[in-house]
């Protein structure tokens, strides 16, 4: 037969009004999350601001040890944050769990905010950022913002002001994973319902939108992720068009100028191209695995030098420079002089610190830590995960999965003559749409592991370093929830995402806002205050979440009444969405 690798997801079909909606939804979930967050109350937000102003002031990308904090940044921290320990103010008394409380009296003036660089606050402070470690995609491209702000204002905004855009910004960039997580679905073939599923279960992570909606290099490469997996998803059933190639190349490329945990997704896309073998093993006869992997070299090349054309410069740079692809002034901090005299690292300790730490860290572990959900309650929500994304994986290897006898084969090769639409996916795809989430897993637990023997601390223990990868554990749970609510999976999931974002919201009002005994209506008031909007505007972000809340229910229930469910097309030929 013809070899019709060129010619396949060709087919164009239009994004649901559901997809839509929860796009617009999540987006407007991103923004609300970036006026509740005090300014500054977010991982490392303070460092990555000061290399944003860096930059936006006109200087060039700066050595890994190559440039200060500001004195605007202390000062920010100090007016706005949560956590004393984060920028602690002169006599102010700090531990690790102290927080400040933002009354509506204590707001500063809107009128009278200073810009970063007002009354010496551009002067470099001794301690070195640690933020140019990373590659510059991220941070030029958040400079530009500033540069463009400044230009059509004639000149900045108060300090406050400024990074509340930039958090805007970042809402606006996180906003397509819930399409690109429908994108997967529909691409790896399965059905209408279950790619909605997905979509809405991107909603149902509130640390995700927490960390959306802040300055934080992770937002980018998280929206790069969720692409390259929605790609690879479609190479999992045969595509291996070299306009996808170059698609997979490039995003890639980019996911590797912005943090060099994108390198996970090397090993995933080249298990991607060789798993897509087997869509088209009855178009090959009997030839063996290693007589067929010529078509997949072809493509995996183009990818490879698309992504080693624009970002091996950046690291073989470094490399040259320094001696190492990822440095990190925070090597020179983080020493065996940490150590307490006797010391040994054990296994089991480290262990339950990491899975405690990462798992609360994943679902919602707000600001500097400030802020949680409890740990029964995170470990709870990660059983259910874990059982959505079992149940998957047993459903399609009982509906799609099939033997090695002689009968199997002829099963398998119905399976794939009647498509994936009818038997469910087959378990190898599900499985490698979670080698990204799982290589991060490896990547985090081994970073940890090693600052552990050599410090004694538990650094380095992110649950948002996972995101990267998120859209493929959407795709998997989203099948799981399907085969326990069917088409009332999507409902389902919004209920679940609309439960679990109230109540993160509700516990930052009560934590960060106001003090103790206001109600939600002083606490909105005393984030107003402390607003780098002005209220009227704070007040559009509240009504367009809610808006967004009730179009994306709306969507959903009319696409449940809509008549038939629309399914994948059974051939790889079918599916370019």
């Amino acid at each position: 037969m013809p070899d019709r690798s060129r010619s396949r997801f060709r087919t164009r079909v239009r994004v649901p009004a559901a997809v839509l909606a929860a796009t617009f939804a999540f987006g407007a979930l991103a923004a609300l999350w970036s006026v509740v967050a005090p300014l500054a109350e977010a991982p490392d937000e303070p460092a990555h601001l000061a290399l944003v102003l860096y930059l936006a002031d006109g200087h060039s990308y700066p050595d890994f040890d190559g440039v200060h904090n500001q004195q605007a940044i202390v000062r920010l921290c100090a007016t706005y944050a949560a956590a004393t320990r984060a920028c602690p103010r002169t006599g102010e008394p700090v531990t690790p769990t102290s927080t400040r409380r933002h009354p509506r009296a204590d707001a500063p003036d809107k009128a009278s905010r200073p810009a970063w660089d007002d009354a010496g606050g551009a002067a470099p402070l001794g301690q070195l950022n640690q933020m140019p470690q990373h590659p510059p995609l991220y941070y030029e491209a958040m400079a530009t913002v500033l540069r463009v702000e400044r230009a059509a204002h004639g000149g900045p905004w108060s300090a406050d002001r400024e990074l509340a855009l930039l958090r805007l910004v970042n809402a606006l960039v996180v906003m397509p994973i819930p399409l690109l997580a429908w994108w997967a679905a529909r691409r790896v073939g399965l059905d209408h319902t279950t790619a909605v599923t997905a979509s809405v279960l991107t909603l149902g992570l509130p640390m995700l939108t927490h960390i959306g909606s802040t300055l934080n290099n992770d937002n980018l490469l998280t929206v790069l992720g969720a692409g390259i997996v929605a790609l690879v998803a479609g190479v999992l059933r045969g595509d291996r068009s070299a306009r996808t190639a170059v698609a997979i190349g490039t995003l890639t490329g980019l996911g590797l100028l912005t943090k060099s945990f994108a390198v996970v997704f090397l090993p995933f896309i080249a298990v991607g191209y060789l798993i897509g073998l087997r869509a088209d093993r009855a178009e090959t006869g009997r030839r063996r695995v290693l007589r067929r992997l010529r078509p997949a070299a072809i493509p995996l090349a183009i990818a490879g030098g698309v992504t080693v054309i624009l970002s091996a410069w950046w690291y073989v740079r470094v490399r040259i420079r320094t001696g190492h692809f990822a440095p990190s002034v925070e090597d020179d901090r983080l020493t065996t002089a940490l150590r307490p005299p006797g010391f040994h690292a054990h296994l089991w300790p480290f262990l339950r610190e990491y899975g405690r730490d990462l798992d609360q860290r994943f679902w919602g572990s707000f600001g500097w830590y400030t802020v949680r959900f409890s740990t029964g309650f995170t470990y709870a929500l990660t059983a259910v995960l874990a059982a959505a994304v079992g149940t998957a994986l047993v459903s399609a290897r009982v509906r799609g999965g099939v033997g090695t006898g002689r009968r199997d084969a002829v099963r398998r090769d119905a399976v794939r003559r009647e498509g994936d639409a009818r038997h469910g996916p087959a378990p190898v795809p599900l499985l490698v749409l979670l080698l990204p989430v799982a290589a991060l897993l490896v990547v985090v637990f081994q970073h940890a592991w090693s600052l552990h023997v050599r410090t004694s601390k538990f650094q380095f223990l992110q649950g948002r370093y996972l995101f990267a990868g998120i859209a493929g554990v959407a795709v998997v749970a989203a099948v799981g929830v399907v085969r326990w609510v069917g088409r009332w999976a999507p409902l389902a999931a919004l209920a679940a995402a609309c439960g679990l974002q109230a109540w993160g919201v509700w516990r930052c009002l009560v934590g960060w806002w106001g003090g103790p005994g206001l109600g939600p209506r002083g606490q909105v008031r005393a984030l107003t205050a402390w607003s780098g909007w002005p209220g009227g505007f704070v007040g559009l972000i509240f009504v367009a979440a809610a808006v967004g809340a009730v179009a994306l229910s709306a969507a959903l229930v009319a696409d449940l009444r809509g008549g038939p469910e629309v399914v994948a097309d059974p051939s790889p030929a079918g599916v370019d969405q």
